[in-house]
């Protein structure tokens, strides 16, 4: 059994003793494997699998032909668990009120991961007319995700925030969307913390331009 990670390289050795033979055919799951711009046969007994993906898995065998004698030579390829990664993520944006605004995250892990987005720690976002989040698989195992805003509005400014997961770990990105307009405060949630331990809390705002942002406590 051979493990590869995604994107990784495999080669496979159909190692043949014994006297010539006549030819030898290589399969994948008992169907003819040919060659393709990510599978190539240096010889006749070596397979090289290039930049490996999630499909790739599953059962390699090598036939070796003679006369009427076939022998065979099998083995598992597993694709190994990659948490995810973003290839792309969105900028900061100053904007102002009824335009249109699109923020995207681009991800990439094995499994596919999940992307789920917030805003100020809110979810799901908003589910008003105009505000649409779509996510899809391309064919080369990555994940595209959108938020896109037809007219934006000053309450959707704050700090939006992708977060890709899958059974190997996450990852997360967050910036600013700052819609000209009134600045306001989203009221903040309770907050529950353990002595001697840290935590952290996003002060919800919305609006811009804003000058400073001052914390004060018990008052």
């Amino acid at each position: 059994m051979s493990r590869v990670d995604i994107g990784k390289n495999a080669t496979f050795n159909c190692t043949i003793t014994g006297g010539p033979v006549d030819s030898v055919v290589w399969r994948k799951d008992m169907r003819f494997l040919p060659s393709n711009p990510r599978i190539t046969f240096p010889t006749s007994t070596l397979l090289h699998l290039s930049t490996a993906l999630r499909q790739d898995a599953g059962m390699y065998q090598c036939f070796a032909h003679r006369d009427y004698l076939v022998n065979q030579a099998s083995a598992q390829l597993e694709i190994g668990d990659v948490a995810p990664r973003f290839k792309i993520t969105f900028p900061e944006k100053i904007i102002r009120s009824g335009s249109f605004v699109s923020l995207m995250c681009v991800a990439t892990g094995n499994p596919a991961p999940q992307i789920k987005w917030t805003m100020d720690g809110i979810w799901p976002l908003s589910t008003r007319p105009g505000v649409l989040v779509s996510t899809y698989l391309s064919n080369h195992g990555e994940v595209f995700s959108y938020v896109n805003i037809t007219s934006v509005d000053v309450t959707d400014s704050g700090v939006y925030m992708c977060e890709a997961f899958n059974d190997a770990g996450r990852t997360v990105h967050a910036r600013r969307l700052n819609v000209f307009g009134n600045l306001f405060i989203r009221p903040l949630n309770n907050l529950s913390a353990l002595s001697g331990e840290g935590f952290s809390v996003l002060c919800p705002f919305g609006g811009y331009p804003f000058d400073r942002i001052v914390w004060k406590r018990g008052m």
